[in-house]
């Protein structure tokens, strides 16, 4: 598997007017068998899963930010083939308690959990564990606590609730009151796009111009886009041709093969003017697709395709601005990944 750096790290290379108008504070962490998600509208998401990979089950605790927001709960089981199918009605159970059914959340192939039900979770998940999921022919499964409580203190921290009554970890006096509110939703405004004519003989002779290569090659700290390098016959990309298609009379979309590993691949994408000197612009190394104004990546975390973080810039007429990332989660056997975890989050008109 190719090894990706963290979008927000990334951001940090990409040219400012690719990634204006988005703000920065956005978290994804790891501990154990638990991940959180929290995006820059301050909400949180947090993931937790059985004690291996050997088992579907999942939680999700989503929270709002703001003072008084409660914390919702959702479970998902979806057994790989071959093991044992929930049957019947499923109990959520916390040491030797049953705390009765779990509702079905329609059409969306998952369970909701009661406030009686999320605050008994929660309150096992930081202290002695003990959580399991029944169905009617006895079958259980178990859910870990791992890392629960450090994903939920990161999430009391993102959200400015330590030392609030309303903190899962670190209870305090401090007013609710103080609890900052949820950011809004930034809007990016989606601009048109122009259709490229076919076989156009201006665009392959851009596409073959060496100076637009290097205007490409320049944007970029290192030879990370083995496409673009000069043709070596131990790197199978190099000098990949050049794809090109208009975006508007004043920009043009040029694309070439970056990388390619095991079970994922990334292409590189950058805006440019048509004639030199270019002015190229580079949006990312990662895609898998683009179309209608959006440059989408998807990478697996694994072969199976059970985890993967997605990534989507959008055309406003003079940039690609980024306008959703969600994170993977863990790899547990659902096919695309049992949650989504976004960690930046647009409105696009």
């Amino acid at each position: 598997m190719r090894s990706l750096l963290p979008t927000a790290l990334m951001a940090l290379a990409c040219p400012l007017s690719a990634i204006a108008a988005v703000p920065a504070k956005r978290l994804y962490f790891q501990h154990h068998d638990w991940v959180v998600a929290c995006d820059n509208t301050l909400a949180c998401r947090a993931a937790g899963y059985a004690p291996d990979d050997g088992s579907t089950l999942s939680v999700l605790l989503t929270r709002k930010a703001g003072p008084g927001q409660a914390i919702q709960g959702r479970l998902s089981l979806q057994p790989e083939e071959g093991q044992p199918q929930p049957t019947g009605a499923l109990h959520l159970h916390i040491q030797r308690q049953d705390l009765g059914v779990l509702a079905p959340a329609k059409g969306e192939g998952t369970h909701r959990l009661n406030a009686a039900q999320t605050s008994a979770l929660l309150s096992a998940l930081v202290r002695d564990g003990g959580v399991s999921v029944t169905d009617g022919a006895g079958h259980r499964w178990a859910l870990s606590d791992r890392g629960a409580a450090a994903v939920l203190l990161k999430i009391d921290e993102y959200q400015g609730r330590l030392g609030t009554p309303g903190a899962v970890m670190r209870k305090g006096s401090t007013p609710e009151s103080s609890v900052p509110a949820a950011l809004p939703v930034p809007v990016v405004r989606k601009a048109a796009t122009v259709d490229s004519t076919p076989d156009d003989p201006a665009f392959a002779r851009l596409a073959a111009s060496p100076a637009l290569r290097a205007a490409l090659r320049a944007t970029l700290k290192d030879n990370s886009c083995e496409g673009l390098l000069e043709t070596d016959a131990d790197v199978p990309l190099s000098n990949s041709p050049l794809q090109i298609q208009r975006l508007d009379a004043q920009h043009v979309l040029v694309n070439v093969q970056c990388w390619r590993a095991a079970y994922n691949t990334g292409d590189g994408y950058w805006v440019a003017r048509p004639q030199a000197p270019f002015q190229a612009q580079w949006v990312t190394s990662d895609a898998v697709d683009y179309a209608d104004g959006q440059i989408i990546a998807a990478q697996k975390g694994r072969g199976l395709g059970d985890c993967i973080s997605q990534n989507t810039w959008t055309w406003n007429g003079t940039a690609f601005i980024a306008t959703s990332e969600v994170a993977a989660g863990l790899c547990r056997g659902v096919p695309g990944g049992t949650w989504e975890l976004p960690t930046l989050v647009t409105e696009i008109r």
